[in-house]
């Protein structure tokens, strides 16, 4: 087997990491499709049970003892009654926002090395539990520094054999795109826009950007189809779908976090750019996988 693409140090230092859980535990709903909902790059376990999967225009089946390996995107899935799982979800990107691992993912397949590193991320994460839910996994918890440090250490080990496999699978990560001239001034423009405020739709720059408002808009539709309101607005869409899923919040309180003042002004928001309110939306999407 030939030996996968080499990062450069430069490169590696560039990637935008963001772990998001690892749980273990059984599916809240079975029996019905979810709705269409964004999910991160990951990997899930049917430990007991099935599932089928709508992504990428196809259906996949999942059985009890496969992997299946998500893209970043969106999906619908279904589980049969009884499901059990053990997932891990992630974000991995370059400066520019294209996911790192793309192309390809979206397949199930069996792979022993990969569940018995998933199981020794779940242990060193959730230190004594048997099972964890996704909603447990996904709220905000507070650690010492040596423990995040720890809970990181174990999340790269665990990113190498999950790498290694897709590697053994064909699939190998995206070719970071050198950040110079125009792309240089996206990666930048970016940048400064993901460190916005939820609540800031309205557009702004980086200190010495060196272009105004109207060329900086021209420059961000050329290179990602998009003005910089619609990506303040999309990045805020973004935070709403996954906050509303993962059911941590009351919807006022989430309305509040995101800049509305009022809950009902927010329901109406959600309404019109995904079709539903939060509450059909977070009963419909159930929980990630």
């Amino acid at each position: 087997m030939p030996r996968p693409p080499e990062f450069t140090a430069d490169a590696w230092r560039s990637l935008r990491w963001e772990w998001l859980w690892v749980y273990r535990g059984a599916v809240p709903v079975c029996g019905v499709w979810s709705a269409e909902i964004p999910v991160p790059a990951g990997v899930f376990f049917i430990e007991q049970g099935s599932g089928r999967i709508r992504a990428d225009g196809k259906e996949i089946a999942v059985k009890r003892g496969e992997a299946f390996f998500s893209a970043p995107g969106t999906r619908q899935h279904w589980f049969a009654p009884g499901t059990r799982l053990l997932s891990v979800g992630f974000r991995c990107q370059w400066p520019d926002e294209r996911p790192v691992f793309r192309r390809g993912l979206n397949f199930a397949a069996k792979s022993a090395a990969l569940r018995t590193a998933t199981l020794e991320l779940f242990r060193r994460v959730h230190r004594g539990r048997k099972a964890v839910t996704f909603r447990e996994a996904v709220k905000p918890a507070t650690h010492s520094l040596a423990t995040w440090s720890a809970r990181e250490a174990a999340f790269l080990e665990w990113f190498a054999v999950w790498s290694a496999v897709l590697h053994q699978n064909g699939i190998e990560p995206e070719p970071r795109v050198a950040a110079k001239g125009r792309r240089g001034r996206v990666e930048q423009l970016i940048a400064w826009l993901d460190t916005r405020p939820l609540d800031q739709t309205t557009p702004s720059l980086p200190p010495g950007f060196g272009l105004g408002l109207r060329r900086a808009d021209q420059l961000l539709q050329q290179h990602l189809g998009t003005s910089l309101r619609r990506y303040l607005e999309k990045r805020r869409l973004d935070a709403a779908r996954e906050r509303v899923l993962a059911g941590n919040g009351t919807l006022k309180e989430i309305a509040f976090e995101l800049g509305f003042r009022h809950a009902s002004h927010f329901t109406a928001w959600f309404r019109r750019q995904v079709g539903v309110s939060p509450s059909a939306y977070r009963t419909g999407g159930m929980e990630a996988a």
